[in-house]
């Protein structure tokens, strides 16, 4: 993780770009914009979150990981929300690791400010509260997803719901942080690529995936089009 210190002056986060000028220009006023790598942490399971994060072209795992070092995905986070949810309903720690999935930058906020601001009753309070409600929805899905559908349909599905969140036709990832986000073993997920390559019009690269979206969607299972209709329903108010 590197930060990149300048000032930030324009909304480059879309749940910020729905604010009115004065909110977005409270955030703004003491916020970095950092960069991240695929696999940095961003926030720490069991530690107490000192600042949130507004996505702009980074995508996020929140992982959660299990005693015998097993770990699944609960959800993905981009530049459709923010990253520290445990700040604004006040828990004391944050419960999940934040695993970098897709490289770029995040806006940082102290997380005191960020409350005192969600505190306020404005429009940033109404948009974070939406995409509470879309993200636990989310985790939900995910939970009936994982006990359901095979492997190659979840991973389709996952390669289109970060590619909603970029833009950009090309997952950067490994095999390894793809097995976490999926709670599956590397052979297996292997497996699902080269099913995948055959039928879905993917391409597996030295450190990324290639895709096409059409036949991608057609390999994914009914989860995908479930949680874009969701989010689409519950983000735009």
């Amino acid at each position: 993780m590197s930060n990149v210190a300048q000032q930030v002056t324009a909304p480059t986060n879309r749940l910020l770009s729905q604010l009115p000028v004065h909110e977005r220009n409270a955030i703004h006023r003491g916020s970095e914009m950092f960069f991240f790598n695929v696999g940095d942490i961003v926030l720490h399971a069991h530690a107490h979150s000192s600042y949130v994060f507004f996505p702009v072209d980074a995508v996020v795992s929140v992982v959660r990981t299990l005693r015998e070092e097993r770990s699944v995905e609960l959800g993905l986070i981009g530049n459709e929300g923010m990253i520290g949810l445990d700040v604004i309903m006040e828990a004391k720690t944050q419960i999940d690791d934040t695993v970098v999935q897709y490289s770029g930058s995040a806006l940082r906020m102290p997380a005191d400010d960020l409350l005192k601001q969600f505190h306020g009753g404005g429009a940033l309070q109404k948009h974070l509260l939406r995409f509470t409600h879309a993200f636990l929805g989310q985790v939900a899905q995910n939970a009936v997803c994982n006990r359901f559908h095979p492997l190659s349909q979840r991973m389709a599905k996952w390669l289109l719901m970060i590619h909603d969140r970029t833009g950009v036709p090309e997952v950067e990832s490994t095999t390894r942080l793809i097995a976490i986000a999926l709670g599956a073993r590397e052979s297996e997920v292997e497996g699902a690529i080269a099913q995948l390559t055959l039928g879905a019009g993917i391409q597996q690269r030295r450190k990324s995936i290639a895709i096409e979206r059409e036949p991608l969607e057609l390999s994914a299972c009914e989860c995908y089009e479930t949680l874009r209709a969701s989010y689409g329903r519950t983000l735009a108010g």
